[in-house]
């Protein structure tokens, strides 16, 4: 079998590895003494670690450092580090990131219940895609440095995040490329409006997963080339729609049953919209007297 596979080219067989959970990656380094160390030259690294056995984290943690360590490759296409632990220290998780941007990393795909993010990541110039993840709420969340400046990041995704919506606001406008926003809120925090003044977005994703009746705030889009637009989950913000010159397909997704005036206002703004896609049937049904 080691035979047949190293026929293949080098470059294959590196694509091959870079397909693989990390973990079964470096353990191909006991097929013979060629492949000892090829594992080292892959380019997306994917950890997992599911959190049955807390006892186990440790080992997890010092795993993956010395992959990192290991790595011989001039750049990281993938960083992806899935924690599902509850009790990991957010400072682990740091210096696992720190190292990956050392390494010229090109995507992270973080899922953690706690997170602490370095200096370094606010300034990585090889950072093209970023996603967040928040596992349990009830943990604190990440804070983002006044400065920020990532010059190559395209796409951002931050799910079920509960803190402070500034954080966020400061890592949007760092991004002076960012082409794709998707942010999920679990919590608001009456911080005022939410103003996305992004002049090169082309996608935008809201979730509100907040179950409120009344309105907290207005959502300010300022997005002349915004193509397409997706709300869902429980509307509790007046959309004001100040630039939407370029917008082609809009979504929205309401919870079943918790339909508000909100929701039409939202319509009337994108009425001129080409392709329009609405779910959830109490709300279809509701169109009638709209």
């Amino acid at each position: 079998m080691s035979s047949r596979l190293n026929r293949l080219p080098e470059v294959i067989l590196l694509h091959i590895l870079s397909l693989m959970p990390t973990k079964s990656a470096v353990q191909t380094s006991i097929l013979s003494k060629s492949w000892r160390y090829r594992w080292t030259l892959v380019t997306n690294l994917d950890f997992y670690y599911n959190g049955r056995h807390p006892s186990d984290e440790r080992s997890f943690i010092k795993f993956v450092a010395r992959v990192l360590n290991s790595c011989k490759t001039s750049q990281v296409k993938l960083f992806r580090l899935h924690l599902l632990c509850p009790k990991v220290r957010s400072l682990c998780v740091s210096k696992l990131i720190d190292k990956a941007v050392r390494l010229n990393v090109h995507e992270l795909d973080i899922v953690s219940p706690k997170l602490d993010f370095p200096l370094s990541m606010f300034t990585c110039k090889t950072l093209t895609k970023l996603r967040i993840t928040h596992k349990f709420n009830h943990y604190y969340n990440w804070v983002c440095p006044s400065s920020v400046y990532l010059p190559c990041l395209k796409t951002i995704d931050i799910a079920r995040y509960s803190s402070s919506i500034i954080n966020v606001f400061k890592l949007i406008h760092g991004c002076p490329v960012l082409e794709s926003l998707s942010l999920e809120i679990a919590k608001h925090n009456n911080e005022g409006d939410y103003i996305f003044n992004i002049p090169t977005l082309k996608r935008l994703k809201l979730i509100f997963r907040s179950r409120t009746n009344y309105v907290i705030n207005k959502v300010v889009l300022r997005v002349p080339n915004l193509e397409y637009l997706f709300v869902g989950g429980v509307l509790h913000s007046l959309f004001v729609m100040e630039d939407l010159s370029s917008l082609v397909g809009a979504s929205i997704a309401c919870y079943k049953g918790m339909v508000s005036d909100m929701w039409f206002e939202l319509l009337n703004e994108i009425r001129g919209v080409q392709n329009l896609s609405i779910q959830d049937v109490s709300f279809l049904s509701s169109l009638n007297d709209f």
